[in-house]
């Protein structure tokens, strides 16, 4: 399965670090095990950056997970992980040094059994703020790619903490006015929808309280680029996801606004961000 461009390189370079054989001849290149692979994004509304740290092993675990922003996607989209259960821990993000972790709030302290070839969404909800609710931790998504044939895949995911049940409908544009029964009627809190299929064309997901037609947040699919080809070199760099280019795969999730007076990145309204599932295949220049 081909992924975002962001893909799984991050770990399969680890695993490719080999050591050298006792006469200091070719390197030994080491047994890369059973894999999964998983993604980290942060839908904590009310505090700083988040930074995950597999603790029970260094080799064939992400690394890539840090300083990770509200409503951000950690560097690496999916990253391949050891299977099995694995213990990690997300802390906050250290405000002077981002590449550490360790010396902040700890937040999530769990362990998490993946399976050999699955993929995985870690997405982090709820408020970080003591008395808060509610309280914030990881929900773990088994993702299950579709492979469209000429449109275009999309899921909604509903992140929105202290907002109650959404529909999600699809239309041209982000401001479109609103008709029609929702394409995705009475999403909950952390639950996922089934993927849609649609034409490879411009569209936007518009969310509103579950029965009303008032947008609470709109956005406009990214359109994605197909693949190029620089003069003189083959393959075509790959294309990348979005809603123009077909064969994307896409999640599109729905986010609270940001706490007032929180470290959290500032956003003052509710929001759709998209994330690439799975990049198109390339196409032979």
């Amino acid at each position: 399965m081909r992924l975002s461009r962001f893909g799984i390189l991050g770990a399969l370079a680890v695993a490719a670090v080999g050591c050298t054989s006792a006469d200091g001849s070719d390197p030994v290149t080491p047994a890369i095990p059973a894999l999964a692979f998983v993604r980290y994004i942060n839908a904590v509304p009310d505090t700083l950056n988040t930074t995950v740290r597999f603790i029970d092993e260094v080799a064939f675990s992400p690394t890539t997970f840090v300083n990770v922003p509200f409503r951000g996607l950690a560097q690496g989209n999916y990253q391949g992980v050891k299977v099995g259960a694995r213990k990690l821990r997300v802390f906050t993000a250290d405000f002077v040094s981002f590449s550490t972790a360790g010396n902040t709030a700890l937040l999530v302290d769990t362990t998490i059994t993946f399976e050999e070839g699955k993929y995985y969404t870690m997405l982090h909800v709820g408020f970080a703020r003591a008395g808060s609710l509610p309280k914030q931790g990881l929900v773990v998504y088994t993702d299950a790619h579709p492979t469209p044939t000429s449109g275009v895949a999309v899921r909604a995911l509903h992140a929105g903490t202290g907002i109650g049940n959404v529909d999600v409908y699809v239309t041209a544009a982000a401001n479109s006015p609103i008709t029609g029964a929702p394409a995705v009627p009475s999403l909950a809190y952390k639950i996922a929808s089934n993927y849609l299929t649609l034409p490879a064309a411009a569209f936007a997901a518009q969310i509103t309280a579950a029965g009303s037609t008032t947008p609470v947040a709109s956005a406009l699919a990214p359109p994605g680029l197909p693949a190029v080809t620089a003069s003189g070199v083959t393959p075509a760099a790959d294309p990348t996801a979005g809603s123009t280019q077909a064969g994307s795969v896409l999640t599109a999730i729905a986010f609270p606004a940001s706490v007032a007076g929180s470290r959290a990145v500032t956003f003052a309204a509710p929001g759709v961000v998209y994330f690439p599932d799975k990049q198109p295949p390339r196409t032979t220049p």
